[in-house]
């Protein structure tokens, strides 16, 4: 009698921690922790694939990289709007009348063979912003020309800037990309939220150990200059493509005077929180939505809240 009552009890204590294990499992500190989802790491291999055939064609053409404004995946077709009016699509893109916008359906980019030489693809701070009508917008964070803000509610922020960090970290566009967290961002509230666990994520305690992270990936022309004054276009297609990402909070930025820091052409710098004077402001909404701000693209869901 009394070994059945052990038992019984023995096996409901079993299923109360398989539940609360189950239960663990699908939080979403749990899910952001396991890493790119399947669908989205699909999506972003064929726009890893479509920007590899961009800069393979036009180097093989011997014309320089577009700027992109944004790249759009949708499903059975890719899409890039340039900066500049340019028709020289390499193939298999295919440019339009207008040559602001070339397009190429996905199942082409799978017949081109390139997926393989990392050192042809330069847009590797390409990030998922979100969706805008059921389309994943992706923007080049290296191609806008000082830092980026953050703002919203504190969770919000915090949990878009994991998004963006771990895409960028873990995902097959940001091979040549490092992500720099320093001082206050570095910490285990945002580390433990992020995806993945990368060599290409770095920690740093103030402003003059994160400039030096990487500082030996630098080649070519790619001159220094402050933000605040924009960016070198040189730098930017400069032979090397390698990109830092550094990540700040507000405070840190006052008060180590990031605004006024010497970065390279190909340095990004995203500002946790709001500064009244940056150019660029990406503001989360409470209703999931990402204000863009100047830089204009429409996102009615942002990044982490897909999957």
């Amino acid at each position: 009698m009394l070994a059945s009552i052990a038992l019984c009890v023995l096996l409901g204590l079993l299923l109360v921690a398989a539940a609360l294990i189950r239960r663990s499992r699908n939080s979403p500190s749990e899910r952001a922790r396991s890493g790119l989802s399947g669908a989205h790491r699909k999506a972003l291999e064929t726009v890893a694939l479509g920007l590899r055939a961009v800069a393979v064609g036009r180097a093989q053409g011997g014309r320089p990289l577009p700027d992109l404004q944004t790249v759009v995946h949708s499903g059975q077709r890719l899409t890039v709007r340039l900066a500049e009016e340019d028709t020289q699509a390499p193939a298999p893109w295919i440019s339009d009348v207008s040559g602001k916008e070339w397009s190429v359906e996905t199942k082409n980019l799978r017949r081109t063979g390139n997926a393989g030489d990392a050192l042809t693809h330069p847009y590797s701070l390409t990030v998922t912003l979100g969706l805008y009508r059921g389309e994943r917008v992706l923007v080049d964070l290296s191609r806008l020309s000082g830092p980026i803000a953050l703002t919203g509610d504190d969770n919000d922020v915090l949990r878009l800037a994991q998004a963006l960090i771990s895409e960028v970290v873990s995902g097959p566009v940001g091979t040549l990309a490092t992500v720099v967290l320093v001082g206050s961002a570095a910490t285990p509230t945002v580390t433990e939220g992020l995806g993945a666990r990368s060599a290409r994520l770095h920690t740093a305690s103030g402003r003059g150990e994160a400039l030096a992270v990487g500082e030996n990936q630098v080649s070519g022309p790619s001159a220094r200059h402050t933000l605040h004054m924009g960016r070198d276009r040189a730098g930017v297609n400069a032979p090397t493509h390698a990109r830092r990402l550094f990540v700040v909070t507000a405070a840190q930025y006052r008060n180590e005077r990031w605004g006024e820091t010497p970065l390279r052409g190909t340095d990004t710098l995203l500002v946790l929180g709001y500064i009244p004077a940056l150019e660029w402001n990406l503001r989360v909404r409470s209703d999931g939505a990402l204000d863009t701000g100047r830089l204009g693209v429409p996102i009615d869901t942002h990044i982490a809240r897909l999957g």
